[in-house]
């Protein structure tokens, strides 16, 4: 695979691939395991792709990830242990999540979700705030819901 590996993880949540970025101890595999969690306790389809580290790769206009073949399937507890996940191959990435510090966040942006060219793939990019799974799975939701309307809340 090639194009560039990046410090993220991946899940995928219905028929919806999410990179989530943020710095070491932001809550990444927290909010990641919380999104699985919530979609599977509604009877939708959700899992890890990758988790700490990410594999990016264009095909044609769709931003692809995947995980590093030596973490894959595993997500790491933290302060626990590195533990086994089930887990996808790869992911269409339709939506770019990134973890900040809250007192860095905007109460009410002007724009709620942007773009990012990764990959020279543009994509939908939301910023949330770090360790506040709570707060990040309700925006990830209304995101969403505004960028594919008419799809199932899968979360």
């Amino acid at each position: 695979m090639t194009g560039q590996s990046i410090h993220a993880n991946c899940v995928i949540v219905g028929t919806f691939g999410m990179l989530i970025r943020g710095a070491a101890g932001s809550g990444k595999s927290l909010l990641s395991e919380t999104l699985i969690e919530t979609a599977r306790a509604k009877g939708n389809f959700a899992s890890l792709v990758a988790d700490d580290r990410v594999l990016l790769r264009a095909q044609g206009s769709r931003l692809l990830a995947r995980s590093p073949e030596t973490i894959r399937g595993r997500i790491e507890i933290r302060g626990f242990a590195l533990e086994e996940m089930a887990h996808e191959p790869e992911a269409h990435v339709r939506l770019v999540v990134d973890l900040r510090p809250l007192e860095t966040l905007d109460r009410l942006p002007e724009t709620a979700i942007a773009q990012e060219h990764l990959e020279g793939v543009l994509v939908a990019l939301m910023t949330s705030p770090s360790n506040r799974p709570d707060i990040s799975l309700r925006q990830v939701r209304w995101a969403l819901r505004k960028l594919f309307p008419g799809s199932p809340d899968y979360i």
